[in-house]
C-alpha cells in the first residue's frame, strides 16, 4: 500500500487495502472511492487537497514529498 500527495496537481491518495480494484465513485466534494468488487474501500483520492485541509492538516500536506 502507497500514500502519496502530488503538488503539481494538489491530489492527496490513501490506500487502505491490497484487493483488486473494481471501480471508483466520486462523489461531488471531489473525493474519489475506490471499491474492491467485495465492496470493501481499498483506497481515497482528495483532489484539490489542499482547499479541503486547514489548520495542521493543511501543513503536514503542504510539506509532503
Amino acid at each position: 500500500m502507497e500514500n502519496w500527495y502530488d503538488k503539481k496537481e494538489d491530489i492527496l491518495n490513501i490506500e487502505m487495502s491490497d484487493k483488486e480494484y473494481w471501480k471508483s465513485v466520486e462523489l461531488p466534494s471531489g473525493v474519489v472511492i475506490d471499491i474492491s468488487k467485495d465492496g470493501a474501500i481499498i483506497a481515497i483520492e482528495i483532489l484539490r487537497a489542499s482547499k479541503i485541509f486547514s489548520g495542521d492538516v493543511k501543513k503536514v500536506i503542504e510539506v509532503a514529498a
